[in-house]
């Protein structure tokens, strides 16, 4: 569990790495390798007037403005005009020069930018099959717009008749999407891992079968060849259920330059490119999920066999009766016997002439007592801890998600929203993700029941988060419910009141304890009109993002 957590944490660390690249030179990298890009896309199509067989520049584009954010807007334009200028030349008008790069450029940008700030936000590094499925079911929206509006201006530039226009929307929408598909996740796998994967046995093994696949699907001259493509999926599935989504990413991309070749070798094709295209698509989203999945599911093992080991020290303490005895049978013998050499060195003191060399011994002998009385706490406390912390680097989007998922079903039957209003750029924090999910829930659920509990008309909760200049982190949650009660000491070191029908306060004392634990800070605050709790947490390395 410790090396899981370690590694996740040096992902992070090399993601921020590569966030932390000076714009200019991350854009003029990309600028570059998208004009490498789409050569390489145009040179190995047959089809006209850009309309190509895959777009990889376009899954650079998502890649690079998903790690980047919208400060790489610009950099999208200028690519896309510099791609045309340079390979389309005066074969294509003035109009289409001017329009295209800010329906391509401008278009992914538009609609990434509302995504990554709209409540389907998803972690660029895909850790869950949610990230997969929010990120293809993007691609596939944007992708059909561009699609659509970039033909649309083919035709008005006549370069395209419009009887074809439709089949020529579908041609040109499913190239992006193979794009974003394969080389958008590829690369944001790689930008999370920070390397390149060692060709182990097994991963020569599996290369080896896509090899043999394709050589399969095309070494029979008498079929047409997209009837024996399905022999492709079982080389993806084997990757993605033994090596998860970072595996399957790194399989899709050699499919997809192993298909390409098969077709520039095999010359022209009865069923059409596109007809690959959209086998190629479809084994892609396969792959994709079932990868997804696996990650997410060795990831929720991960979780499980933490939350089992907490369990195990909880049931190890028995019950609350038994442990209120073991505590009183350990400590009363030591504070007994400090008590007796209390009163014998009390009455030495008394007396001038006592023995002094006895009193001496008592003292002694008490302080051995105190020190076994502070061992025996020290046990007892360490008894109780639920495990170690398990610190790492955490996303403060995907804390919050996870524990307003977690609490769906109270939400949903209590008809209360929930408004996230976190900024994009927010650091990441150096937490244990349970705990502070924990403290989030029960913060949500305080608000939940107040909420409730005093029927109020509005049933809303605020999650803001902001970075501190202070090189922390700040989620503040606030309520519409009837707030803390008057007599309620926003500054007292424990936190015990409760205003909730049966409340004991343990959740504000447990999350406050926790907060602090991790070196934050939890305040209390708030009017009739709702309670604010604000958690500040230490951020990780924010001298990175100045």
């Amino acid at each position: 569990m410790a090396q899981v957590m370690i590694t996740e944490r040096a992902h992070a660390d090399r993601m921020s790495r590569i966030q932390s690249l000076p714009t200019w030179l991350a854009g003029l990298g990309y600028i570059l390798s998208y004009v490498a890009l789409a050569w390489l896309s145009i040179a190995t199509s047959s089809a006209p007037f850009g309309i190509v067989a895959w777009s990889p520049e376009t899954g650079l584009s998502f890649a690079a403005f998903l790690i980047f954010g919208n400060s790489f807007w610009p950099y999208l334009i200028a690519s896309a005009a510099l791609a045309n200028l340079i390979l389309h030349g005066s074969a294509f008008p003035l109009l289409y020069h001017i329009l295209n790069p800010v329906i391509v450029g401008g278009g992914y940008a538009l609609v990434l930018s509302w995504v990554q700030s709209s409540r389907w936000q998803f972690d660029v590094s895909l850790k869950t099959l949610r990230d997969v499925l929010v990120l293809e079911t993007t691609a596939i929206l944007s992708a059909t717009a561009v699609a659509c509006a970039c033909v649309l201006l083919l035709v008005e530039c006549r370069l395209l008749s419009t009887s074809d226009m439709g089949f020529d929307m579908f041609r040109s929408a499913v190239g992006d999407l193979i794009g974003i598909s394969i080389v958008a996740p590829f690369l944001l796998m790689l930008a999370s891992t920070g390397r390149i994967r060692k060709p182990t046995r097994e991963a020569i093994l599996q290369g080896l079968s896509i090899v043999a696949a394709l050589v399969f699907a095309f070494s029979f001259t008498n079929l047409p060849h997209f009837r024996l493509f399905n022999v492709m999926f079982f080389p993806i599935i084997w990757i993605a259920l033994r090596s998860g989504l970072e595996g399957a990413t790194y399989g899709l991309v050699v499919t997809q330059i192993g298909l390409i070749l098969a077709l520039q070798l095999s010359g022209p094709q009865s069923a059409g490119v596109t007809t690959y295209q959209a086998l190629m698509l479809v084994l892609a989203f396969t792959g994709l999920a079932i990868g997804g999945l696996v990650t997410e599911r060795r990831r929720f093992d991960q979780d499980l066999r933490l939350n089992q080991e907490s369990v195990a020290h909880i049931f190890r303490l028995g019950s609350a009766g038994e442990l209120t005895t073991a505590i009183a049978h350990e400590i009363n013998q030591p504070l007994t016997a400090i008590s007796n050499y209390a009163r014998f060195i009390q009455r030495y003191l008394e007396r001038e002439d006592g023995d002094k060399r006895s009193a001496l011994e008592a003292a002694a002998k008490m302080t051995e007592q105190v020190d076994r009385t502070a061992a025996v706490i020290k046990n007892l406390r360490d008894l109780i801890r639920l495990g170690r912390r398990q610190i790492g680097q955490q996303n403060v989007h995907v804390l919050i998600r996870e524990a307003l998922d977690l609490l769906e079903p109270n939400l949903l039957r209590t008809s209360i929203s929930v408004k996230v209003s976190i900024a994009r750029d927010i650091w990441e924090v150096m937490v244990d993700r349970l705990q502070i999910e924990q403290v989030f829930m029960n913060i949500i659920s305080n608000a939940i029941d107040a909420i409730n509990d005093a029927g109020s008309y509005e049933r809303l909760i605020i999650v803001e988060g902001v970075n501190l200049p202070d090189g922390r982190v700040e989620i503040v949650i606030r309520d519409s419910g009837p707030g803390f009660p008057e007599d309620f000491n926003f500054r007292q070191s424990g936190i015990r009141s409760s205003s909730k029908r049966e409340g004991l306060g343990v959740g504000l004392s447990l999350s406050r304890t926790i907060v602090e634990g991790h070196g934050g800070e939890l305040l209390l605050g708030g009017d009739k009109r709702g309670a604010v709790v604000q958690i500040r947490l230490k951020a990780f390395a924010p001298e990175m993002h100045k």
